[in-house]
């Protein structure tokens, strides 16, 4: 047991290192961040340019709560959607497959390390990336800090699919060239509701996609609401989600990563 334990932190360790050697990683967890940035400061011109159109009656006021609730949920989810669609899945994708570029996976199973101890260790690193990523975008958000611990569950909550799916893209790839490839459609399904207000039926779509569950439990988080009865369908799509990603992970994940 103490081995395994000694195994993983190795494996955890490495996987930190080369996080921090590789350019395309960095950029992967900065990303989320800027965009935040952004998103911050072209939403908060909108919401002080209608503060000063809006007067100072009560309607106004009540006018610019609600805009101030929409501004938190658009830039949270912005954090979310961006945060899961680069740190948990195209960081994770690119990173397994620059691994079976190199051999690194084949030589750490001759080495008497199992491919159950390599995917824990980088599923684990990814997790903690992921959520110290998603904090950051929370603090630079400036949302108000009593939706901080119900945001950080939601995203932990919500990266754990994308990242047993991306799990089975990166052992898939071939190279980082096929990662790219294959990176492309589950980040465009991950950021899909960040796009749904775009689009009715884009909205109806993302809520059953794999992020959209935890979408939808944000925005019932800003609005206070968290613990309603609509909160069941979300939590429902999110875990029927988590248990798909975990079925497919331990039907591929042996065979992808002995096939290199």
């Amino acid at each position: 047991m103490n081995a395994s334990v000694r195994k993983l932190g190795a494996l955890m360790g490495k996987d930190v290192t080369d996080m921090l050697k590789n350019p395309t990683m960095i950029v992967c967890i900065v990303m989320p961040v800027a965009f935040v940035l952004l998103y911050r400061y072209i939403m908060g011109n909108v919401g002080g340019s209608m503060g000063m159109m809006g007067g100072a009656d009560m309607g106004a006021d009540a006018d610019m709560e609600t805009v101030e609730g929409l501004i938190t949920y658009v830039l949270l989810n912005t954090a979310l959607c961006m945060t899961i669609g680069m740190t948990s899945s195209a960081m994770l994708v690119y990173g397994l497959a620059e691994e079976k570029e190199k051999h690194t996976l084949r030589t750490l199973m001759l080495a008497n390390v199992s491919a159950e101890q390599i995917m824990l260790a980088r599923g684990l690193v990814t997790l903690v990336v992921t959520a110290v990523v998603e904090a950051l975008c929370f603090f630079v958000s400036g949302a108000p800090m009593h939706l901080f611990a119900p945001y950080m569950a939601i995203g932990v909550l919500g990266a754990l699919p994308i990242i047993l799916l991306s799990l089975v893209l990166g052992l898939a790839s071939r190279d980082q060239m096929t990662a790219g490839l294959y990176s492309v459609p589950i980040l465009l399904v991950v950021i899909a509701p960040m796009l749904s207000g775009f689009s009715p039926m884009l909205g109806d779509i993302a809520r059953f996609l794999p992020t959209g569950g935890a979408a939808s439990l944000l925005r019932l988080a800003t609005e206070g609401a968290l613990f309603g009865s609509e909160a069941v369908l979300p939590l429902a799509v999110t875990a029927a989600w988590i248990v798909l990603g975990l079925v497919v992970f331990k039907l591929l994940y042996r065979k992808l990563a002995t096939d290199n």
